[in-house]
């Protein structure tokens, strides 16, 4: 039987108790929360920890958790998120070289749970972004529904509403293919994502 590290329960926990606090009930945030962790709750995947190198943009890791710490609502889903990181496999977004050097360079990603997470299982992912201050996330689509939790501060967009600052501890969703990217200020931008794919 697979069991799952105690570091990433310990995480589990503490994103559910976040998107619990956060999102109401009744909303498309809280329906794709429900239904992500559910079917994480129902099972587990392989365990696969993380063995590459991660790119250029992971250096401002440190400082978006220190940033993320300082907000109430989610401190503790940082710190959980600081004590499982050393197992994640830190990469950048597919084909991203071709969106130029500044971008390549300036972004991360990892995936927790996912076809490519720690705990592999294709039914849902949940992972994390991480963007270097002053680079934009480039815009993006996939069929599945997602939640942000949002770590430290940024800009979001979305193709029908433009941009917008959510702030820290705060939760943003996109509707399936819509149109939506993210770009740092001054700081980096650390986001948690979930998506629905089952």
């Amino acid at each position: 039987m697979v069991t799952r590290p105690e570091a990433l329960v310990r995480f589990l926990d503490a994103a559910r108790d976040v998107l619990s606090a956060r999102a109401e009930e009744g909303t498309p945030s809280a329906a794709v929360a429900a239904r992500v962790l559910d079917a994480i709750g129902n099972s587990v995947g392989t365990i696969a920890p993380g063995t590459l190198d991660p790119p250029p943009a992971y250096r401002h890791l440190a400082s978006a958790l220190e940033h993320a710490r300082a907000t109430t609502e989610i401190a503790s889903l940082a710190d959980a998120f600081q004590e499982l990181e050393p197992e994640l496999r830190w990469r950048r977004r597919a084909g991203s070289e071709t969106a130029g050097a500044v971008f390549h360079d300036g972004h991360a990603n990892a995936e927790i749970v996912g076809p490519a997470g720690l705990e592999q299982r294709g039914d849902v992912w949940f992972g994390a972004s991480l963007v270097a201050p002053h680079v934009r996330y480039i815009d993006h689509r996939h069929p599945p529904e997602e939640v942000y939790i949002v770590m430290s501060d940024g800009e979001w967009y979305r193709e029908d509403r433009g941009w917008h600052r959510p702030g820290a501890g705060n939760l943003v969703h996109n509707p399936p293919n819509i149109v939506h990217a993210m770009r740092a200020g001054s700081g980096a931008l650390l986001a948690l994502w979930l998506l629905w794919a089952g």
